[in-house]
This record gives structure tokens, C-alpha cells and sequence, in this order.
């Protein structure tokens, strides 16, 4: 995939403290095999949104918006920190849906949003058929 100047992406999060996440950003310049992003949530420490040159392999369209029930048990992205956050959903309790993340520090694995917050995980698989969706149920 070509990620041009002006299109939004989302840059994957592998870095400790990070990784499973997804933040969106706009590509703003290009080079070989990178591209500069601006994020549209993430803040530098003067103020300004975050600028970063990365990697394509660490870029992606975002997903399509997908209608979808929530069933136990079903990976998810939560809507948390700025970004969306890879976890499984665990347990509804009347409109909030607890989301569990396996990489958290105990005690802060299960946290609840309302659905509006979440999104069904979808992993992009570029080599397959120039392109394609993956959702990742249980």
C-alpha cells in the first residue's frame, strides 16, 4: 500500500507501554519505506500534534466500520488513552461492556466502556489479495 500524502492511517503501537494499540494520523511526507505521520490525538510536549517518521510496515488503513453484536469472549479495540486498544471482551454489565487487556499491571486488566467506545478487531492483511480485512473473534 502506498500511504500518500494527505491520507489518514493508523499506526500500530509495538513499543512497551503501547503495544496492541492503534492511534490515527495523517501522512504528511514521504520517503522510501517510511512516512512522516502527524497524530490527530497524540500531543508533543509543546502543545502541538505529534509528528513521527516511521515505518510503512507499521501503518494501516483504518478499518471499515463494522455493525456487529459483541459475544463473549471476542477480541475488540476499546476506544482508551487516545487511541484504540487491542483486548477481549469479557462481561456486560447493562450498557457498559468490560474489556479485558492482557498486557495491563493487575488491576487495571478490566476496564468498561460504553459501546459507542468499542470496535470489532480487525487485523490488515496486506499480502493477501492486495489487501484484506481479517476479524478476530475468539
Amino acid at each position: 500500500m502506498l500511504f500518500k500524502i494527505g491520507e489518514t492511517v493508523e499506526v500500530i503501537g509495538i513499543e512497551d507501554g503501547i503495544e496492541g494499540s492503534y492511534f490515527r494520523a495523517q501522512v504528511i511526507d514521504r520517503s522510501p519505506g517510511r512516512r512522516t505521520v502527524r497524530y490527530q490525538t497524540l500531543l508533543a510536549d509543546d502543545g502541538s500534534p505529534l509528528e513521527e517518521v516511521i515505518s510503512v510496515r507499521r501503518l494501516r488503513p483504518p478499518p471499515p466500520t463494522v455493525l456487529a453484536r459483541f459475544h463473549l469472549g471476542d477480541m475488540v479495540d476499546a476506544w482508551h488513552n487516545d487511541g484504540w486498544w487491542l483486548g477481549r471482551y469479557v462481561r456486560r454489565e447493562g450498557p457498559k461492556y468490560t474489556v479485558f487487556f492482557e498486557n495491563e499491571a493487575p488491576g487495571n486488566q478490566h476496564v468498561s466502556y460504553p459501546k459507542a467506545q468499542m470496535r470489532v478487531h480487525q487485523e490488515w492483511k496486506e499480502l493477501e489479495e492486495g489487501g484484506k480485512w481479517k476479524y478476530l473473534k475468539r
